[in-house]
């Protein structure tokens, strides 16, 4: 039997305004600009940096408090002795409460530097140089305070690259991990989502793609997941809370676009979601800050922007074929019990932290299927979301509350 059940999740730190929706903000002071790099600090403040405005490169920073719904003016790129750094498409990632900027193309060549930002000190500090080729128009995203670099398109503006390397801000070193495995690219889309980082989208030098991968940083290995199904695009935003990843803008060489899809991690499904209201435009900034995401800025139609707006969303919401499926005690501080409405032949499951890290969990079948037995006495106290598998197809997921004795 196969019965249709929309997964509940507890919503911590999300708005309480209208879920599925977009909320415009304060505009960001400043040039309007696209193809800007972006990060966040302390989970509180984020930050666009460089970026194009139609007239020229930019290395102008400004940083959005999302408490006051305001914008302050930051110290450019490079400092006061900044000069020349201006440039268009870098990439932008945090790693231990500080922002990094780099790469990225400037007036007539392509970068190949690393920046970083001390939000306590509004000061940029040069740091190691990017090890693989110089290039533009990369991916970057961050886990666990290292940053992760690749894709793009090279200094001689026709190589497409799928390399990819991990910069460790504590020794101020890179090294090359696993290359992506799509097709090189450039213009593509990178984002954390929990503990793994996720790629997709890009132009390949043939046509716009819309293939997407999973990046395990642990094991240094990628995976493929379900292809978009909506337009293949280049210079959309992504964004990630998880267990949900969502994209959002972009363009398809003939095209703006304002349209907004989120993938389920557990349902490795896509769905779409209610519409951007602003104009729809391509080289946008996003960051998400206190699990509430942000997209403004970017171009369209001869326009460059300012305007900035909030997604407000329900926590996996995805409906999803399943079975019934009971848990209790809900909280618990040992032993939780899964009860399942009808018997499974192959059950599984996998329990990840609310930042999305897997959990190792023993379980103990109790009677034909029925009634399963996880041990969670040594895991700490928190939100946790139980995913629960027959025969390696997801049939649902719960949040579950443990108190720690």
């Amino acid at each position: 039997m196969r019965i249709a059940f929309i997964t509940l999740f507890l919503a911590t730190g999300i708005s309480s305004f209208s879920q599925d929706a977009w909320i415009q903000r304060d505009s960001i002071k400043g040039p309007t600009r696209a193809n800007a790099a972006s990060f966040v600090i302390d989970n509180d403040d984020g930050y666009i940096v460089s970026g194009y405005d139609g007239f020229g490169k930019k290395r102008s920073a400004v940083s959005y408090d999302v408490d006051q719904d305001d914008w302050d003016s930051e110290t450019s790129l490079g400092g006061v002795t900044g000069d020349g750094l201006n440039r268009t498409s870098a990439i932008g990632f945090n790693a231990n409460n500080y922002g990094f900027v780099g790469l990225g193309e400037g007036e007539g060549f392509v970068f190949q530097d690393l920046w970083k930002y001390d939000k306590q000190t509004d000061a940029w500090t040069q740091v190691a140089d990017f090890i693989g080729p110089a290039r533009t128009q990369a991916v970057s995203f961050a886990i666990d305070g290292f940053g992760y670099v690749g894709t793009g398109k090279g200094a001689d503006l026709s190589t497409l690259y799928n390399d990819f390397y991990k910069y460790d801000e504590a020794l101020n070193t890179w090294t090359q991990v696993a290359d992506f495995p799509g097709t090189g690219r450039m213009d593509a889309v990178g984002t954390t989502c929990g503990a793994q980082g996720y790629v997709g989208f890009g132009y390949d030098g043939t046509s716009d793609t819309s293939d997407f991968y999973q990046d395990f940083p642990l094991t240094d290995t990628w995976n493929q997941i379900a292809s978009f199904p909506g337009t293949a695009r280049i210079n959309a935003v992504a964004f990630g809370v998880f267990p949900q990843l969502f994209i959002a803008t972009g363009d398809d060489g003939f095209n703006y676009l304002n349209d907004t899809w989120e993938y389920n991690v557990f349902g490795n499904v896509w769905s779409q979601k209610a519409d951007f209201i602003g104009d729809p435009r391509s080289g946008a900034s996003a960051f998400v800050i206190e699990n509430r995401p942000f997209v403004g800025g970017g171009f369209g139609s001869g326009v460059y922007y300012d305007d900035f707006y909030e997604y407000t969303f329900t926590l996996s919401t995805e409906v999803l074929s399943i079975v019934d499926v009971d848990i209790f005690p809900n909280p618990t501080s040992d032993y939780l019990t899964v009860r399942l409405s009808e018997n499974l032949k192959y059950p599984s499951f996998r329990l990840f932290s609310s930042d999305g890290k897997e959990v190792i969990i023993e379980s103990n079948l109790q009677n034909s299927y029925q009634d399963i037995t996880l041990n969670l006495s040594d895991i700490k106290s928190g939100i946790y979301y139980l995913a629960i598998y027959e025969d390696g197809q997801l049939v649902q997921n719960k949040s579950v509350s443990v108190l720690s004795n």
